[in-house]
């Protein structure tokens, strides 16, 4: 997700105002806030109509407290098994199975990735010869947000690999190093580099490096597994509504963002990263390795830095440092915070998701992690996306105008009025550059908001559809008003 707007400003804006005062003693959660933070996520599932919700409190050891509540898409009871799509979480896991190769020696950070993908191509082959492993793990790779298409929904065996080489025709941003720029891109590469070092489907590696010895069995990190765990539906928002939405898996996109795993699964990762890489007795990775991991090394822009995999930041200005990822795909939204000095993490996964969402979902996360460091309940729910919604109410607001206007032209055909031929090509061209520059403008407006047209259909279905109509009834005004200009022509010739 993949996020369809800038999801990651969003989520270091909320994070630079939330406050978190830390707990008497590390890994401990501050008195009585279990039952108040189950009080307020049953309030934010009610505010935001979430389906189905499920959230943990962690520690270096264990699973400290955990609830679900609602169904899933398939009206099946949410439970600590109930796989959800993880979305961008997909990259602290995918960040793990490669920092799993450099300690092995597999693989360096700095090494260049044409050392192992030695076809990688971009449109500047100056760049791609210069990026390196480290480069894609921390965005700064110069691959612009945009630079591939994802939710490919591709399975085939050859689909993350053709991903990438499509990125042959993409111009980086900027040089690599120099700015981060978060983009999926960076991750798709990192797991067609995982394919080639091991020589084994991306998905395959990861359950044999990661997924297994977590002990994460709700996991799915290919189709085949989606279809044996019984990966349901979620929801996508219309109107502000959730409806049920089964979206196909996408193995070409598991690296960035169609991993699927359960709350005790992704609970089992937090407490590996918060033990300096140890689970249940198995070394995973080294304690040095995971603290880089955690540790922010290019700066975002906004609140923090990014780190490997991982964003690096602070709740406020008592200074709790949090180590975190948000993430969303078609019909999901999950959140994972990690808090290494306190010792404690947080996981909230959601059956729902639209971008005009990502206020209020990405809030639920930071204000249980306020509440467990012995902070307030929050106060008035975070507001949508004020520029989407508006969007949305906007087009809707066109469509019934043309609709209208539609109607009224279409009774103009039937009832012709006189005319002066002579006026009749101005009218008739007039009609067809006006329809045509608002068709146009309607057209484009996913591009200027940072996406394209399949994306809007697929994460804002209500805006997509709703712009769909709006330029068929532009068409529709155009061929009528010229319709009634030419019989009132006629007319007036008699």
């Amino acid at each position: 997700m993949r996020t369809t707007r800038t999801l990651a400003v969003l989520l270091a804006a909320t994070c630079a105002v939330i406050t978190a005062p830390t707990p008497a003693h590390a890994g401990t959660p501050a008195t009585g806030a279990g039952d108040r933070i189950e009080a307020y996520l049953q309030r934010h599932r009610e505010e935001n109509r979430i389906p189905g919700l499920a959230y943990a409190l962690v520690d270096r050891n264990r699973i400290v407290r955990q609830a679900t509540w609602g169904v899933d898409g398939d009206g099946a009871a949410i439970t600590a098994h109930t796989p959800f799509l993880l979305g961008s979480v997909s990259k602290p896991v995918t960040a793990t199975a490669v920092m799993r190769l450099v300690e092995t020696g597999r693989m360096s950070l700095d090494d260049p990735v044409r050392r192992h993908l030695p076809w990688f191509r971009l449109a500047d082959d100056d760049a791609a010869e210069r990026i390196t492993v480290r480069h894609l793990l921390t965005h700064t790779s110069g691959l612009p947000r945009w630079a591939s298409r994802t939710d490919r929904f591709d399975n085939t065996p050859e689909g993350l690999a053709r991903s990438v080489r499509d990125l042959a025709t993409v111009r980086p941003a900027t040089a690599p190093g120099v700015a981060h720029q978060y983009s999926d891109a960076n991750y798709m590469v990192l797991g067609a580099l995982v394919e080639t070092v091991t020589g084994q489907p991306f998905g395959t590696y990861l359950r044999r490096a990661v997924l297994d010895p977590l002990d994460m069995p709700d996991s799915a990190a290919t189709s085949a597994e989606a279809d044996r765990i019984g990966l349901p539906a979620g929801h996508r928002y219309w109107f502000g509504r959730p409806r049920r939405f089964d979206a196909p898996y996408d193995t070409s996109g598991v690296p960035y963002g169609y991993l699927a795993a359960g709350l005790d699964d992704l609970s089992h990762f937090l407490i590996a990263h918060l033990a300096g890489g140890r689970y249940a007795g198995t070394r995973l990775l080294s304690e040095q390795t995971v603290a880089r991991m955690h540790t922010g090394q290019a700066d975002t822009g906004g609140a923090g830095r990014y780190g490997l995999g991982w964003r690096d930041s602070r709740l406020d200005d008592t200074g709790t440092r949090v180590v975190w990822h948000a993430g969303a795909a078609p019909g999901y939204f999950a959140h994972v915070i990690l808090a290494p000095g306190t010792g404690l993490g947080v996981v909230v996964l959601a059956n729902s998701y639209s971008p005009a969402m990502d206020g209020p979902l990405a809030e639920a996360a930071f204000a249980v992690a306020r509440m467990a460091h012995g902070g307030a309940s929050p106060g008035r729910p975070a507001a949508g996306d004020p520029a989407l919604t508006a969007t949305l109410y906007g087009a809707v607001g066109l469509a019934g105008i043309l609709g209208a206007a539609v109607i009224w032209s279409s009774i103009r055909v039937v009832r012709p009025r006189r005319v002066r031929a002579r006026r009749v090509p101005m009218i008739v061209l007039g009609w067809i550059a006006g329809c045509a520059a608002l068709v146009a403008g309607v057209a484009a407006t996913p591009a200027m908001m940072g996406f394209d047209f399949g994306q809007a259909l697929l994460w804002m279905p209500d805006l997509g559809r709703t712009m769909i109509a709006v330029i068929v009834l532009a068409c529709a005004l155009a061929i009528t008003r010229v319709t009634a200009a030419v019989r009132d022509s006629r007319r007036g010739r008699r």
